[in-house]
């Protein structure tokens, strides 16, 4: 019996607001400070380069393969398989990435909620507290204090459940094509005042100086495949979820090429946002979300006008977390609308409330319900090692297996827009082989197999 297949209306306005939309889900967080660390650990400018070969060569076809399984299916991201090949166990593919967004979902809104937090923090001035140690004894009493932890975490359901409920056009395009200018313009203002600072060289450098021996490390190649293959966002069915509102006449290829390069050039202003600032203040720059609530702040007392930094950061920082909680929110509410035939409005308030009701213990997972033992993993970081680690490289592998054998040649290449000839030959097996083999690479050195 195969899964109800609801009759498909609502479609991005452009290939301007589709790409919008995209970037909006694949930027986040993480993207603002891991990438640039990743890239100074792992050989600079030589990881540069092997980083826009993985994207190109292994982030460019799985994208183009999920845009093109969305917009041939025009239906939700688990009702999309079973159309496209009923057999077990390829009709069960969709919901490795349905499960990742709302494992996803328990947590991500958590940490904005951190970054709506200190934006409050900065507007209102109460975010100055004196000396290095009042800003690390901040950060904790944040993640600490339930009520504060619970309030800023369901000010970000509730924003993103109403962008969602408001329904593709009039709610989550709309949203993309003003928040995702605001954010490429405060992105790009603070690179640029970034790049006056002492440090800019130091950071540039830190960034960009290829270390040519990085390519004769195995892990070196690795690290850049996996940040090539999560920084877009792939796997979680967001990307074929939107890709059902593709319209047809938009090539798939040309618009899945602009958002990997979209997406990596975010990455790279962000590290001349912040390590500029790192460098000249004497941080240590090898930190992961301590460095932007516990030592940042320091860096934005001492800096002239540090506080309309610190605004302009953490606003950016905001609309990130809120377009990707919009866009892991819009895959599962899409297969609940599919399956029960429900308005949006009822599917995206449930939805969100069972979200919502998730990611209370791992809101409180740092207070009252934080691990017993000093050095025990909390909620959020077990559950963050789950999906990165399992659901979305598995998601990954399934994809590819599914478009590159069970998926008709001839018609996944029409769908992908690809004429016959060697360019859809060699898109089709590099998901028959390639992406296979180098995802589950990737997913071993993760799991500590290799």
């Amino acid at each position: 019996m195969s899964e109800p297949r609801p009759e498909k209306t609502s479609q991005w306005t452009s290939g301007y607001a589709f790409l919008l939309a995209a970037l909006g889900a694949a930027v986040g967080i993480g993207n603002i400070w891991r990438f640039s660390y990743v890239v100074g650990e792992n050989g600079g400018g030589a990881f540069v380069i092997v980083y826009l070969v993985a994207v190109l060569a292994l982030g460019w076809p799985l994208l183009i393969a999920e845009l093109a399984i969305g917009r041939s299916s025009r239906t939700d991201a688990v009702s999309a398989f079973a159309q496209i090949s009923p057999a077990r166990p390829w009709r069960w593919v969709g919901w490795i990435g349905v499960l990742a967004c709302i494992a996803i979902l328990s947590y991500y809104p958590v940490v904005a909620g951190w970054v709506v937090n200190y934006l409050w923090r900065y507007l209102d001035g109460s975010a100055a507290l004196p000396g290095p140690a009042g800003y690390s004894a901040q950060f904790e009493t944040v993640i600490a204090d339930p009520g504060q932890a619970l309030f800023f975490f369901s000010f970000v359901m509730v924003a993103t459940i109403a962008i969602v409920a408001a329904g593709v056009e009039r709610g989550i395009e709309r949203a993309c094509t003003v928040l995702m200018p605001v954010f490429v313009l405060l992105l790009v203002l603070l690179a640029a005042y970034g790049l006056t600072l002492d440090g800019a060289g130091r950071a540039l450098s830190f960034l960009f100086t290829p270390d040519w021996d990085a390519l004769r490390r195995p892990a070196t190649y690795l690290a850049a495949i996996g940040q090539a293959f999560f920084s877009i966002g792939l796997g979680m069915g967001v990307l074929i979820t939107y890709g059902s509102y593709v319209p047809a006449r938009e090539n798939l290829p040309r618009a899945a090429l602009l958002l990997v390069l979209g997406d990596s050039l975010i990455a790279l202003l962000a590290g001349l946002m912040i390590f500029p600032a790192v460098f000249t203040y004497g941080v240590d720059p090898a930190q992961g979300p301590t460095l932007v609530f516990a030592v940042l702040p320091e860096v934005f007392q001492v800096m002239p006008g540090g506080r309309w930094i610190a605004i302009a950061f953490f606003l950016l920082l905001f609309i990130a977390a809120l377009t990707s909680s919009v866009a892991l929110l819009e895959v599962p509410v899409a297969w609940v609308i599919a399956r029960w035939k429900w308005h949006r409005g009822r599917a995206a308030l449930l939805v969100g409330a069972f979200s919502l009701a998730l990611g209370v213990p791992v809101a409180l997972g740092y207070g009252v319900l934080a691990p017993a033992a000093t050095d025990g993993a909390s909620l959020l970081d077990r559950i963050d090692h789950f999906s990165s680690n399992i659901l979305l490289p598995a998601s990954g592998i399934a994809v590819a297996l599914m478009a590159g054998w069970a998926w008709h040649s001839d018609s996944a290449r029409h769908a992908a827009d690809f004429s016959v000839g060697v360019v859809g030959l060699a898109w089709l097996w590099s998901l028959r082989i390639t992406l296979p083999l180098v995802i589950g690479l990737v997913m071993a050195q993760s799991l500590g197999w290799l």
